[in-house]
C-alpha cells in the first residue's frame, strides 16, 4: 500500500467510544502526518474528536432512526460526499455493517474495519486485523485495527487524555467540587436517583460543592429527587466542550456508566463509575488521574448508598 493522502477515519459509536477512540485516532494521526486526516463521526461524539483537534464530518444518525424516509436522500449524500474526498484509505474503529459498506461504496481502494463478530462484512474488509476480542478493553480493541497498517500502539499511549477548551468554564470558581451525572442511555444502568440525592444530601453537610449535570439522558423523574435539596447546583445541558471543562473543574465524578464518565476520566478527575462492564471502565489519565469502578451484584440497584459515600472520602482525601 502507498502512503495514503486522504484518510478517512470511521467511528459510529457513543460519546464514550469517542472517548475510548482518541489513542487510536492519535496513533494514526503520527503514523501518517503528511495526511489529511477527516473523522467521520456520529453527531454529539464528533464533538470529542473536534475538541482533540480532528476534522470531523458528522453524520446525525438519531434523525435517520427517528425519521426513517431522511435516509432516502441523507445517505445517497454522504456517499457522494465521501466518493467526491478521494480517500485511499478507510479505517472503520467501532465497524458496522452500514458503515463497511459506506467505505466500499465510496470507492476507497484500502479499508481496515474492527472485524466484529456479528456486526461487520469480512468481505468489504480487504486489509483485515486479527479477530475482534468482543469482552476486551474497548481502547485495545481500537488499537488492534491498526496493526495491518504496522502501526503498534504502547500502553502508555493507550490512555485517552483531553484538554478543555482555554477560558473560564460555565462553573464558577469556588470550593472543590462533586460533580454528579445522575443519567444513563438505559434505565437498567441507572442507580437510583434517591440514592443520588442521598449522597448529595451528605456531601452538603460536610460543606461540600454539589453539582449535577443534566443533559439529554437526565429526566424529570431522575432530576427531581436532587433539585429539591438546598444548595444543589445544576449545570444543563451543556455542550460538549463546555461539559469537559465542567468535569475538569470537579475532584470528584459520581456517574454511572455513561459518556460523561469517560470525558471525566479524560481530563483527569477522580471517577466513581457504578455498575460497570470491565471492558468500558474509563482510563484514568496518569498518574494523577483515579478510576474506581464499583461493581453490581446483580441489578444496579446492589449498590447501596453506604459503599458509594466509603468510596467517595477515599477518593476525596487521594
Amino acid at each position: 500500500m502507498k502512503t495514503p493522502k486522504r484518510i478517512l477515519l470511521i467511528d459510529f459509536g457513543q460519546l464514550g467510544d469517542a472517548v475510548m477512540a482518541l489513542p487510536a485516532a492519535r496513533a494514526l494521526r503520527a503514523r501518517f502526518p503528511r495526511a489529511q486526516l477527516t473523522v467521520l463521526a456520529a453527531l454529539g461524539p464528533d464533538a470529542i474528536f473536534r475538541l482533540a483537534g480532528f476534522e470531523t464530518l458528522p453524520v446525525d444518525r438519531v434523525r435517520w432512526k427517528r425519521r426513517r424516509w431522511v435516509v432516502l436522500y441523507a445517505v445517497p449524500a454522504l456517499l457522494l460526499r465521501l466518493r467526491l474526498g478521494r480517500f485511499d484509505l478507510s479505517v472503520d474503529l467501532h465497524s458496522y455493517k452500514e458503515t463497511n459498506w459506506l467505505a466500499f461504496l465510496a470507492r476507497i481502494p484500502n479499508r481496515v474495519a474492527m472485524l466484529r463478530p456479528t456486526r461487520s462484512i469480512p468481505s468489504l474488509i480487504n486489509r483485515p486485523p486479527p479477530p475482534d476480542d468482543p469482552y476486551g478493553r474497548l481502547v485495545d480493541r481500537y488499537c488492534q485495527v491498526l496493526q495491518p497498517l504496522g502501526i503498534q500502539v504502547s500502553p502508555l499511549d493507550r490512555i485517552p487524555a483531553l484538554t478543555p477548551p482555554p477560558g473560564p468554564g460555565p462553573l464558577n470558581p469556588g470550593p472543590s467540587i462533586l460533580g454528579i451525572c445522575p443519567g444513563a442511555g438505559h434505565p437498567s444502568r441507572c442507580w437510583p436517583p434517591d440514592r443520588f440525592a442521598e449522597v448529595a444530601r451528605a456531601w452538603l453537610a460536610r460543606g461540600t460543592r454539589v453539582v449535577v449535570f443534566a443533559g439529554p439522558e437526565e429526566d424529570a423523574t431522575i432530576l427531581d429527587p436532587l433539585i429539591a435539596i438546598p444548595g444543589i447546583e445544576v449545570a444543563r445541558d451543556l455542550s460538549i466542550p463546555e461539559l469537559t471543562a465542567a468535569l475538569a473543574a470537579c475532584r470528584v465524578v459520581l456517574t454511572n456508566p455513561t459518556g460523561p464518565s469517560h470525558i471525566a476520566a479524560a481530563v483527569g478527575a477522580r471517577v466513581l463509575t457504578l455498575g460497570e462492564i470491565p471492558a468500558f471502565d474509563p482510563v484514568p489519565v496518569r498518574p494523577h488521574g483515579a478510576v474506581v469502578a464499583l461493581r453490581a451484584s446483580g441489578s444496579i440497584d446492589s449498590i447501596t448508598v453506604p459503599e458509594v459515600l466509603a468510596i467517595l472520602e477515599r477518593l476525596w482525601d487521594a
